[in-house]
């Protein structure tokens, strides 16, 4: 194609020329130009403009038949979609899928109203308007599944799990996804849908079952299903929550081995990767200063990010527990003062925090009132006297039961 700027008119006069006795050639003219001003409005952000050349190009869909009509009606969604995000877009984007939902369902092109629908709910996700991704995937997959139409049940069932999970209702996230799970057993799933499965069978096994180990395995998955068919995007979340796995297994020392190798190299330099490597070295070094910092600098992918929200606040608690452990570790008594100045906090929340430490035995030692200090007992050993004397008490313990029972007897 040319590199001059494609016009509105031009679209229309090239779409007005063709009819039925028009050539296969002249008609994949008139087709790629049409792609190529839709993709120059995605460029220029103007989704308004797409809405028109939609619009306007109507005539031309009867022409080519209905497959290829829904193939090009998609790839010009598709291009207004890749249009950055403010609230505006956002809106213009859920109104231009609507209208070609309409028309579909008005011309009864019914494979092509269940596919926009189905984009249509992956847009409410991407958007977070979840109350209305769900309320729509759940009209979706009860059509589908009368329908068996596997495929696009799975597509529709993930994001449907999506919706859920963003709304915290697991129970539904995890029906939803065993509806797509089991769909994909039956039937062929492409790459992209088996990955997508595998993503989101990671995001609610960390959720609920807090099986981290589990989780990464099937981001792992998910990881390499996206790589393998070139989905970067998508790739650079599964490692994403490949990392905060390690993370939540206290096994970030493990992280540099496992971004050194040669199929995570590429991603290293990504911001997502970038940010959670941050909230990772934070702690490792055990720094509740640095974690806060990575939160600060990284607020959207590590605050904004559900997966990641949802572990946050364990995250915070655990750091806070580590730069406790790391101020006393020193001492065998300190003031609490002193440890609330050190991790730059005031002194109730810095009690609170050490006495659900000893509670939860994870520090032993007591938190003296009257001094305002905290006493931290040494480690004992299983030393060979303990051992000897627990055996002796067993010992005694028989004895007196025999003995006991032998009076019994004699009585």
């Amino acid at each position: 194609m040319s590199s001059t700027p494609v016009t509105l008119k031009a679209v229309q006069s090239e779409v007005s020329a063709r009819n039925a006795k028009s050539s296969e050639a002249e008609v994949k003219r008139c087709e790629d130009l049409i792609l190529a001003y839709a993709k120059q409005l995605a460029k220029e952000k103007d989704i308004t403009g797409i809405r028109t050349l939609v619009k306007s190009i109507q005539n031309f869909y009867d022409l080519v038949g209905k497959a290829r009509a829904s193939k090009l009606i998609r790839d010009i969604v598709e291009f207004a979609l890749t249009v950055e995000q403010g609230k505006q877009e956002k809106e213009e984007k859920i109104d231009l899928l609507k209208n070609c939902i309409e028309w579909a369902t008005s011309n009864k092109r019914e494979f092509l109203r269940r596919s926009l629908q189905a984009r249509l709910v992956r847009l409410y996700n991407d958007v977070r308007e979840f109350i209305e991704g769900q309320k729509l995937g759940q009209e979706l997959s009860k059509e589908l599944k009368k329908l068996e139409d596997r495929e696009l049940l799975i597509e529709v069932s993930i994001e449907e799990s999506k919706c859920a999970f963003n709304l915290n209702n697991l129970s539904k996230a995890k029906t939803a996804l065993l509806t797509a799970k089991t769909s994909s057993n039956s039937a062929f799933a492409s790459p992209q849908l088996q990955a997508a499965v595998d993503m989101q069978s990671g995001v609610l096994y960390s959720a609920e079952e807090r099986d981290y180990k589990t989780s990464f395995s099937y981001f792992y998955e998910a990881f390499e299903g996206y790589g393998s068919i070139g989905d970067k995007i998508n790739a650079t979340g599964a490692l994403k929550y490949m990392i905060l796995c390690k993370i939540m297994l206290n096994e970030t020392e493990q992280i540099p081995a496992m971004l050194s190798t040669k199929e995570v190299l590429p991603y290293n330099t990504n911001p997502r990767i970038v940010a959670i490597r941050a909230m990772a070295d934070a702690f490792r070094k055990r720094s509740l200063k640095d974690f806060m910092k990575a939160l600060e600098e990284h607020k959207k992918e590590l605050v904004e990010d559900k997966v990641v929200a949802v572990h946050s606040q364990n995250l915070e608690r655990t750091m806070l527990e580590k730069e406790i452990s790391r101020v006393i570790e020193p001492y065998s008594e300190i003031e609490l003062s002193y440890i609330a100045r050190v991790i730059g906090m005031t002194v109730p929340p810095t009690e609170k925090a050490i006495a659900r430490m000893i509670l939860d035995k994870k520090l032993m030692g007591s938190i003296d009132q009257h001094g305002d200090t905290v006493v931290i007992y040494p480690k004992a050993g299983a030393t060979k006297q303990f051992t000897r004397a627990l055996t002796t008490i067993r010992e005694l313990t028989k004895t007196v039961d025999v003995s006991y029972s032998r009076t019994k007897v004699i009585k």
